[in-house]
């Protein structure tokens, strides 16, 4: 298979707009004249941290797939694709089971399907047919397990939904990544803000390490209140913002608050909790906790949470997906 995965370093942050539209691309030169391919992309700014060659074969072969599963009704192949942000709209349980249970934080949703299943709006461009003559693209395309497999190494998810009446749709959700180089202004006189990261859920590890360099900061993480509380000690290095999990193996994040505080009294802390209750935020704001965030909200809300304490230049926020629902 194009494009393989031998390891992260294969995962490059990249503008997602052109993966797309070379796929698409692609599959226009190979549907049949007679078989309409239209698009729409909500946000044409998009960026993901992917491997451009493997996520345009994710892309052009599901096209492909639709237009094969069509049957005898001759109609469109339809691409949709947009940011949304996982919030706790879509984060309650029958939501969380469609979503694959994706973490809260940016996607880039594709919907590949055909105009019986997605109706052909207004706003959908038509991908004209290469000009005659033009050499024919490559027609290398994965097999379904494949798709899913390149979709999964991007720590996204891939469904597939077939009826012999509508033919096959696939649904597509791909983390989105911050541009790179948005350098954080250190509250300790360090290039970078360094952050400490304290929870001991791997996956939200994973996550944070990922998008806090993106957002301009330095992220050391740590699986238990008593390592973090090592390190900070330790004065190796030194760090300008702890954030913690409410819920540790061995601490709460009350409890851990109250050991950086006697520490670093000045030291701002983060307390993220899956329950960020009222009777919460007023433990932690007693014991002086800068902010308490909902574990459900999106990672990038964590972002702006640390540049407004450490003074670093705002980013511009795309609307969530609580408020394009309310619309």
């Amino acid at each position: 298979m194009s494009g393989d995965l031998s390891s992260a370093e294969d995962l490059t942050n990249q503008e997602f707009v052109p993966i797309l539209v070379r796929a698409l691309q692609r599959a226009r030169a190979l549907l049949p004249p007679e078989i309409g391919l239209v698009h729409e992309v909500a946000h044409d700014d998009m960026r993901v941290r992917g491997n451009a060659a493997l996520l345009e074969d994710v892309f052009a072969s599901a096209c492909i797939l639709a237009w094969q599963s069509m049957g005898a009704t001759r109609s469109q192949i339809v691409v949709e694709a947009a940011e949304v942000v996982m919030d706790e709209i879509v984060l309650n349980t029958d939501a969380e089971t469609l979503q694959g249970g994706l973490p809260p934080r940016r996607y880039a949703h594709i919907s590949i399907g055909t105009s019986q299943r997605m109706p052909v709006g207004p706003l959908h461009l038509s991908m004209p047919p290469p000009p005659e003559g033009t050499r024919p693209p490559s027609a290398r395309r994965l097999k379904l397990i494949q798709m899913r497999e390149a979709v999964t190494a991007h720590k996204g998810t891939f469904s597939v939904f077939t009826d012999p009446a509508l033919g096959s749709a696939f649904d597509i959700y791909l983390p989105t990544v911050l541009p790179l180089g948005r350098q954080a202004i250190s509250g300790s006189g360090s290039a970078v803000s360094h952050v400490v990261y304290v929870d001991d859920y791997l996956g939200m590890r994973e996550l944070v390490s990922e998008v806090l360099p993106d957002a301009g900061f330095r992220v050391s993480c740590f699986e238990s209140g008593s390592e973090a509380l090592r390190y900070i000690k330790s004065g190796q290095d030194a760090c300008d913002a702890v954030v913690t999990d409410y819920k540790l193996v061995d601490l709460n994040g009350i409890d851990l608050l109250r050991q950086i505080k006697q520490l670093q009294p000045d030291l701002p802390v983060i307390i993220v909790s899956g329950y960020a209750d009222d009777a919460l935020r007023a433990r932690a704001a007693e014991h002086g906790a800068a902010f308490v965030l909902s574990k459900s909200n999106d990672v990038d809300l964590l972002c702006q949470a640390l540049r407004q304490l450490l003074h670093a230049d705002p980013v511009s926020q795309p609307g969530s997906f609580t408020d394009w629902a309310s619309l």
